[in-house]
């Protein structure tokens, strides 16, 4: 953090922050309403821990392909460096689609559904789990108000380091392309093949550990951010349940 207030400024630590909140807020809505369509389409049919994990597995694919393009936009802004190579979201889609045409919108997608599969297969098993076992506590030092909080900082920690290795390799694969040489960082090589091809190189060169660069920071990332959105889906849908109660619809006619 330190060499990047040093080398870039304070503003280098917000580099990619609007497509990131673009991708957040869209993935979210996106992931829970999938997630919350098959647990209620699948009640009664399957184990609640399987069936969290399968509803967790296929709401993180289809998120991740809906909103795949603004990861992509993300990641090649943050790997920006003082020469920079889009000056905005428009000009960043237009140079893509010209150059790289669109499939370059989706460089790195399969490995992102391999990582996000079981990344969030293992996040709603987990947080499901330690969430019910929580709320059978019967202590006047343990508070309620945070079931969701803690199931979900645990489970997104987890679940992080299980899929660290797909990570990594996403991100390599997503620089790849014409501008490869331009990014802050421009030895980045060149990676033939797919996701196995990719993370093989990356194993024989760099070394077994290298698919897990940026596993601490990572975590410190995912801890708090799945601990928050765990807490506030569960709040919202708390506050929704209970104004519904209230406030019944009313019968037309």
């Amino acid at each position: 953090m330190a060499l990047i207030v040093r080398e870039e400024g304070v503003k280098g630590l917000w580099k990619g922050n609007w497509p990131a909140e673009y991708l957040y807020l869209t993935y979210g809505a996106v992931q829970f309403l999938v997630y919350h369509e098959w647990q209620k389409s699948t009640t009664g049919l399957l184990p609640e821990t399987p069936r969290s994990f399968i509803g967790g597995a296929i709401s993180g694919c289809v998120a991740t392909f809906a909103t795949y393009p603004l990861d992509l936009l993300r990641t090649r802004f943050a790997m920006q460096g003082a020469s920079r190579i889009y000056t905005s979201l428009y000009g960043a889609c237009r140079e893509i689609h010209q150059t790289e045409g669109i499939p370059g919108f989706y460089r790195g997608v399969w490995p992102s559904i391999l990582q996000i599969a079981p990344y969030m297969g293992i996040m709603f098993a987990v947080q499901g789990k330690l969430s019910e076992t929580f709320e059978r506590i019967e202590n006047p030092y343990w508070n309620h108000a945070w079931d969701h909080f803690t199931s979900g900082g645990v489970a997104g920690m987890l679940s992080k380091t299980a899929v660290m290795p797909f990570d990594v390799v996403r991100k390599r694969l997503q620089v790849q392309g014409p501008s490869r040489k331009s990014y802050i960082l421009s030895d980045i090589p060149r990676y033939n093949g797919g996701f196995f091809a990719c993370a093989r190189q990356i194993a024989v060169h760099e070394g077994l550990g290298a698919l897990y660069k940026g596993l601490w920071p990572g975590l410190v990332k995912t801890a708090p951010s799945s601990a928050i959105t765990f807490w506030v889906v569960g709040e919202c849908r708390r506050m929704f349940g209970a104004y519904n109660e209230r406030t019944p619809l009313r019968q037309s006619g």
